[in-house]
């Protein structure tokens, strides 16, 4: 039998201020078992394959790797799809500190100080909480503009997505890392 292991990405090794506090170490000690034990690894970006080639070597380890991209289900077309009453953007993904949900909902607090709630395009937030991140929490639980330009979704069935991104003038995406980057790919 070989052993073959999808990497996803190498965030807590790059980027260990945006994963829990425990997992920069236990990825490491992962990966390592991983690159010592498997025969190949899959990687699902070139980006990803790079990143982690860095780390393997940092610890005198190497691995025969290829990348297979993913593949993401077509979200089905919704049926009459007409320029939403009022525009607005959606931001979809986890809340969760790399999202860097902080950068839009700032962005939107200054269009509530600054215009009147009509004038103001709405946004979207599609995605379950995650953890580390009380500062956005405590924004999306007592912000004025929460429910009068900013709304919190969470999850949506496809169907519901499809619709929510049909109308949107654009996905918004300031995240400050990413694996793959499902949000667009959803998307498109």
């Amino acid at each position: 039998a070989r052993i073959a292991v999808l990497i996803h990405d190498v965030i807590p090794l790059d980027y260990p201020e945006f994963s829990r506090p425990e997992a920069p170490v236990r990825f490491e000690r992962l990966l390592k078992g991983v690159a010592r034990e498997a025969d190949l690894l899959i990687y699902n970006s070139a980006d990803t394959a790079r990143r982690t080639a860095a780390w393997l070597s940092k610890w005198n380890l190497s691995m025969p790797g290829v990348t297979a991209l993913l593949g993401v289900d077509p979200l089905s077309a919704p049926d009459a799809v007409r320029p939403a009453d009022h525009p607005y953007f959606v931001v979809l993904g986890t809340i969760e500190p790399r999202k860097n949900h902080l950068l839009l909902l700032s962005i939107w607090r200054q269009f509530w100080e600054a215009d009147a709630p009509e004038q103001t395009p709405h946004l979207h937030i599609i995605g379950r909480r995650g953890w580390e991140n009380e500062m956005v929490l405590d924004v999306l639980d007592r912000a004025p503009f929460m429910g009068q330009t900013v709304f919190e979704h969470g999850y949506l069935s496809d169907e519901a997505m499809a619709a929510k991104l049909a109308g949107a003038r654009a996905l918004l995406f300031p995240s400050f890392a990413e694996g793959f980057g499902y949000p667009h790919a959803a998307a498109l």
